[in-house]
């Protein structure tokens, strides 16, 4: 969590700008589509602005959660993402269900909504609000909305006129609102913009680019520490045949359909890129020996498993009807670890980030190719090569 002092006398907690780029990550609802934005910055100068419309003693911004919310939203959850006053720090990062309280009924009507007797209103009492941990004596909350849809809520507590929320007051809040939306349009557009510079816009995977800068970064925190990982180097076996009996954009179809297969196997801090071509790298921050073969294992028999373009293309049904490919594509797999097969061989020149990457790419790349001289469909770890 960072903190604000500057400019003003008004302190604003807020998370982390790693943490806010969780929360801008949406799906675009236009053909709209690198800049990289002070995440935390820009959040905190927006909860400022809006208390200088509205003098309050204290404040928030809830934005809901883009990989969790789904059709049902009353299952979703409201979480701070900056707010100032009493409590702000403990405020940060705590988690509301988005349908009690007036947050959650601005949230789910996307009205807005203010109260000049907190403590008699039913829709308040029923939320959060009297566990805060200080005296709420008038609020008022307006919904945050990006292309149509409602992703969060701005609430300002407590006038610092000593004085409830006016009418003219909550009309203000809703106009800044529409501001503060916008701004939160651009950072949700400037974090697509350099999530697809970091993918491969076939397959979704990460491209080679960011798989060299990842790992130069993975590799050096193992290398600090005791850590340990794993790669996997695969290739396909067959895919020149289907191309050249299909054509290239069943090709491509079957490559963006190996790329989803991969992003459901991996771990959650797995990283999987397109190598180029039909081949494919999998980072495995953590795994040894065991673990690194298990991943590599699970991989190869769900390709081999897998029916390939099982239903039409639905952009393209014509070009790329339902072939229902199975037992033909399978993938050649090489793996190799950081700690057990290339620090033993480095030891001697010493050990640094980039040399251990390009060690550890290398011997696996040629396992790889050892699998491929072995029959295809299979997996070769390196440790089995000594």
């Amino acid at each position: 969590m960072d903190t604000d002092n500057s400019s003003s006398a008004l302190t604003v907690r807020c998370i982390s700008s790693a943490k806010l780029a969780h929360f801008l990550k949406r799906e675009p609802r236009s053909s709209s589509q690198a800049i990289d934005l002070d995440l935390n910055r820009i959040f905190r100068e927006l909860l400022k602005r809006a208390n200088d419309f509205l003098p309050s003693e204290a404040g928030a911004i809830y934005l809901d959660d883009p990989l969790v919310q789904g059709a049902d939203d009353s299952k979703g959850y409201l979480v701070v993402i900056a707010s100032f006053g009493a409590k702000a720090e403990k405020l940060v990062e705590q988690r509301l269900l988005s349908n009690t309280g007036v947050i959650g009924e601005v949230y789910r009507t996307g009205l807005p909504y203010s109260s000049s007797d907190p403590h008699a209103d039913p829709l308040f009492r029923s939320g959060p609000g009297l566990r805060m941990g200080f005296a709420i004596e008038s609020l008022v909350c307006v919904p945050l909305q990006v292309e149509g849809h409602t992703i969060g809520v701005i609430e300002l507590l407590n006038h610092s006129g000593g004085r409830g929320y006016s009418q003219a007051d909550l009309d203000l809040l809703g106009i800044f609102a529409q501001t503060i939306s916008a701004s939160i349009t651009n950072a949700i557009d400037a974090q697509r913009s350099k999530e697809i510079a970091k993918r491969d816009e076939l397959t979704q995977l990460f491209n080679d680019r960011h798989l060299h800068n990842s790992m130069s970064r993975i590799l050096a925190d193992a290398l600090a520490g005791d850590g340990e990982c794993g790669v996997v180097f695969l290739d396909l076996d067959h895919f020149k045949s289907v191309n050249d009996e299909h054509g290239h954009l069943v090709g491509s179809r079957l490559l963006h359909e190996v790329g989803t297969t991969l992003k459901q196997i991996i771990p959650g801090n797995g990283l999987a890129a397109r190598y180029g071509g039909d081949e494919f790298v999998i980072a495995l921050p953590g795994a040894g020996r065991q673990e690194t073969f298990w991943v590599a294992e699970t991989i190869r028999k769900n390709i081999e498993e897998k029916v390939f373009l099982d239903t039409p293309d639905p952009e393209n049904p014509v070009e790329i009807p339902a072939l229902c490919i199975q037992g033909k594509i399978t993938c050649s797999i090489g793996i190799a670890t950081l700690r057990s097969d290339v620090l033993p061989e480095l030891e001697r020149d010493g050990s640094d980030p980039e040399s251990a990457k390009n060690a550890l790419l290398k011997m696996a790349d040629s396992c790889m190719y050892v699998a491929k001289e072995r029959g295809r469909n299979q997996t070769v770890p390196y440790w089995d090569l000594e």
